[in-house]
């Protein structure tokens, strides 16, 4: 059976962003059998719409210091752990008043002895003119800047590698699978099973769980499910079940007949075609928030938003006028930035933790680990809320300590070793002589070989050994990034790959300038051969794949932007035959 046969599971992760996958790898490494399910994709959520840094939580260090230095040991953790990913992203923070630059050399100074831990350089104040030799394009009229860098990642090769690590380590791990309700079974005053459990429908309600230890009352026996591609059902049951799921956590607490309540707050980013500097910037906003431009892959990320959001988490969606004001915000330090070209826009919900009577920008980034038996009397059922990827490890830490002690193991016994191991193809940074030679045994680019040594780190010799065995592996699908078939190859067979969705995030076709118009179709004829699709089906995912490419850009059309959009469409159609249809 698809759904693990009639296992039960030690537990079950209902989620799969780097915080329910980072929990399946903690659990597997304690030796638990585990099973992991994931409604999209991984990293499709929350995860996949962050700033992409494992930084060290600067702007928390006044407020919450110990955040600030749990963060930072948090990302020089995750840095070993997948070296390969990192990147280094220097910032310069530009200052206006004159009398305010001891203040933030201060700030910087206290932010300094806590970043050692996650690797980072000490500040360095510098003149206008040094700032401006580094930065030509910058707005004159400050007085001064102070550097500071943070690392950045490939958040979608961070999650999929927790996800690799906890399979090798035999759990059950699969995407484009929804929970449709949770298995309960009633408990009687003696504590046994009282009558056959069902999925309870979801129910809404405003108040947080409840305080104290109530008799339990009902027990989470795992999860019915659908493959939401094949429409096929089956369940999974385990002892203990985890709720990972971010902002839609209330939805899967509702399942069980309990109410959680989160305080969600959307964020928007924008990206745009190519790197337009060579370091990150912070700006004050018009309302005195924080906005950042950072240089990021081969492309340059703005953001961010912060603000309430009562609506649908399906249906959160980037409007024009938070676009206009980053762009608006990031003017007054770069006055040619809307010259820029903005290839897309995405929008995302943090899953923080409710709090009432505080600004949307200043709500806790702390996280909780809520086992619901004690709680809520609901045996078998934790739910992990809040948080941010940075700490993403110590969440699961935290969560699988919880499963032990749920389960009545020795926490001694099966302790937590993910401070300790590398994630695969981490173990050691492949050098620039590394990359060569791999480039000139398998007859591939340079910089194809840089990349795959990127994303794969020490697995990227068995990604071309495999797959430059097809005659057309060596063949470049992407010109962006660049993607070879051979890679493509890889990730259908290894990591999941069911839809040309799936194969962005593990490869980034479809994610440079083009948007996919260079790449698109002869990733889906590639990923239908190693999925042995029919051409309909193949035809359908791309379709698919084009619209969802168009609706990251479809929110900021207008004068130039428009007219490039325009050009696009045009070569569109033309590529396909329909021009004149």
């Amino acid at each position: 059976m698809i759904f693990g046969e009639t296992l039960i599971y030690d537990v079950l992760v209902l989620g799969g962003g780097i915080t329910g996958v980072s929990v399946a790898r903690d659990c597997a490494l304690r030796g638990l059998k585990v099973a992991l399910v994931e409604r999209t994709d991984f990293a499709s959520g929350t995860t996949g719409t962050c700033m992409g840094m494992l930084h060290g939580g600067l702007q928390y260090l006044l407020a919450n210091p110990e955040l600030t230095r749990v963060e930072c040991e948090e990302s020089g953790i995750m840095q070993k752990a997948a070296p390969h990913l990192i990147f280094a992203i220097p910032f310069l923070y530009l200052i206006h008043d004159l009398a305010k630059v001891d203040a933030y050399g201060a700030f910087l100074n206290y932010y300094d002895t806590f970043q050692k831990t996650k690797s980072g350089r000490p500040h360095v104040k510098l003149t206008p003119d040094e700032a401006l030799e580094i930065e030509p394009s910058l707005r004159p009229g400050f007085v001064a800047a102070l550097t500071n860098d943070e690392p950045g990642v490939d958040v979608f090769r961070l999650n999929v590698l927790a996800a690799l690590d906890a399979a090798g380590r035999g759990a059950l791990i699969r995407n484009h699978t929804e929970v449709t309700g949770l298995i309960l079974e009633d408990v009687g005053p003696d504590g046994q099973a009282s009558a056959p459990g069902g999925a309870v429908a979801a129910s809404s309600g405003e108040a947080g769980p409840a305080v104290g230890a109530p008799r339990v009352a009902r027990r989470v026996l795992g999860a019915r499910l659908r493959d939401t591609l094949t429409g096929e059902t089956g369940e999974i049951r385990a002892r203990v079940t985890v709720n990972a799921c971010g902002p839609w956590v209330p939805r899967v607490t509702a399942m069980a007949g309990l109410s959680y309540r989160l305080r969600p707050t959307k964020g928007i980013h924008l990206i745009l075609d190519r790197r337009i500097l060579s370091v990150g910037l912070q700006c004050s906003a018009i309302d005195g928030r924080n906005v950042l431009l950072l240089p990021h892959e081969n492309t340059t990320l703005i953001g961010c938003t912060d603000d309430d959001y009562f609506g649908d988490e399906d249906e959160v969606r980037p409007e024009p006028q938070e676009i206009e004001y980053l762009l608006s915000s990031l003017e007054s330090l770069l006055p040619g930035i809307r010259r820029a070209r903005v290839i897309r826009v995405m929008a995302g919900l943090r899953p923080t933790l409710y709090q009432y009577g505080v600004y949307e920008d200043k709500v806790t980034r702390d996280f909780e680990v809520w086992d619901h038996e004690p709680r809520d009397g609901v045996a078998g059922f934790i739910t992990i809320a809040g948080g941010k990827m940075t700490i993403a490890r110590i969440m699961a830490e935290k969560t699988a300590d919880a499963v032990v002690a749920r389960l009545g193991l020795d926490g001694d016994a099966v302790r937590c070793r993910t401070a300790e191991l590398p994630l695969p193809g981490g173990e050691r940074l492949l050098g620039r002589s590394d990359i060569e030679k791999l480039a000139r045994r398998y007859k591939v680019p340079v910089a194809a070989a840089a990349r795959l040594a990127y994303r794969h780190g020490t697995l990227a010799e068995a990604v071309l050994e495999e797959g430059c065995r097809e005659a057309s592996g060596r063949v470049t699908v992407c010109t962006c990034e660049p993607v070879l078939e051979a890679e493509i190859l890889w990730a259908a067979r290894h990591e999941w790959v069911r839809t040309l969705d799936d194969l962005r995030r593990r490869v980034r076709t479809g994610m440079g300038p083009c948007q996919g118009f260079g790449c698109s179709e002869q990733a889906a004829a590639v990923l239908g051969l190693a999925l042995d699709r029919d051409p309909a089906t193949a035809r359908a995912d791309l379709e698919s794949f084009r619209q969802e490419r168009w609706k990251g850009q479809k929110g900021w059309l207008g004068g130039d932007q428009l007219r490039q959009q325009e050009v696009s469409q045009g070569a569109w159609l033309h590529a396909e035959g329909r021009v004149g249809r």
